[in-house]
């Protein structure tokens, strides 16, 4: 699997938006974030008002790269099609060689 396949499986395993590290990490600033606001703290609201806006920008950057495997995966040249060797217009007996002109054996 060449480097760019590889990093776009990894890609595609930080950006999933389903199971994605980038969707649970904005699902625990959230939690975190309710968590924190249970709290009467003046302190633990602000914070938790921390936690969610990190969640929506976890979220947003999930939305801006969205298509990013897909893009990283194409980044990846394509195999030339292998061409055949010309032929010389005779064949040659396998195990036989020929003689190297203006050479003796």
């Amino acid at each position: 699997m060449p480097d760019l396949d590889r990093a776009a499986a990894l890609v595609d395993q930080i950006l999933d938006p389903a199971d994605g590290l980038l969707a649970r990490l904005a699902d625990f600033f959230e939690a975190a974030g309710e968590k924190a606001k249970e709290s009467e703290d003046d302190d633990a609201f602000d914070l938790g008002a921390d936690f969610e806006e990190c969640a929506a920008q976890l979220r947003d950057i999930g939305e801006t790269l969205h298509d990013a495997t897909e893009r990283m995966t194409a980044l990846a040249p394509t195999p030339s099609p292998v061409r055949a060797p010309r032929s010389l217009g005779f064949a040659v007996p396998v195990g036989i060689t020929r003689p190297v002109p203006g050479r003796s054996r």
